[in-house]
């Protein structure tokens, strides 16, 4: 298949450059792939698209990444944050702009567990403080500081991506590629113990069983609120 691959791509002038090439795979069995007579490296994470991609699935790694990125964000526009006479809205308007975008980019993916969104928030709420020079000594409630910079939830702005790119995922053609693996199972068994959450069983559980088919209804809409601010 490798090969194949190579070779197609010959055809319309492209290379693969196989030092850049790495290949990760969900067996055990110690396997090696060879292009063109080079051995290619197993990987078992790597960026793609800007996003990590390991196996065993681990989004707590990927949520690393995503508050790394959004401090560094907020830390390039720190002496904004911290004015004092700047207008809230304003800084608002920042952290919606570039601070959010970079915490949550490829969050319609993920497989939040109640810890994740923990750590998401109380990223947020760290940066509440600093935008307002609220120490926690201070004992400001977190409901008065939200009251005060009025920003967005992160943990809803996240159901929200994924709830709207569910239904995007379940109007695309049935012999498209997202949405065949979406839709695929397995011909395996789950291994003994608490099983992993999935990336659909957050849509089950509001929507039911047979969510891909409740996407397309007119009730969808009517049924995200539910979903984004579940507690």
């Amino acid at each position: 298949m490798a090969d194949d691959l190579f070779t197609a791509c010959a055809a319309i002038g492209l290379n693969v450059n196989v030092t850049k090439t790495k290949w990760l795979s969900t067996e055990d069995a110690q396997h090696r792939l060879h292009l063109c007579g080079e051995t290619i490296e197993r990987v078992t994470s790597f960026i793609y698209l800007g996003q990590l991609v390991n196996w065993p699935r681990d989004h707590n790694k990927e949520i690393s990444r995503r508050l790394a990125a959004g401090w560094a964000t907020f830390s390039k526009f720190a002496t904004f944050f911290t004015a004092p006479r700047i207008a809230m809205r304003l800084k608002r308007r920042l952290f919606h702009q570039c601070v959010l975008p970079a915490m949550l980019y490829g969050c319609e993916t993920w497989a939040l567990t109640k810890a994740m969104e923990d750590r998401l928030a109380k990223a947020q709420r760290r940066m509440e403080r600093r935008i307002l020079r609220v120490r926690l000594r201070d004992r400001r409630p977190n409901t008065l500081l939200r009251g005060i910079t009025k920003l967005h939830d992160i943990v809803e702005c996240a159901r929200r991506r994924k709830w709207r790119f569910a239904a995007k995922v379940a109007a695309l053609d049935a012999t498209r590629w997202t949405r065949t693996m979406t839709s695929w199972t397995p011909d395996a068994t789950r291994p003994v113990g608490r099983p992993r959450r999935r990336w659909a069983d957050e849509l089950r559980g509001v929507a039911g069983s047979d969510w891909l088919r409740a996407a397309v209804l007119p009730s969808w809409n009517n049924m995200e609120s539910r979903f984004v601010c579940k507690n």
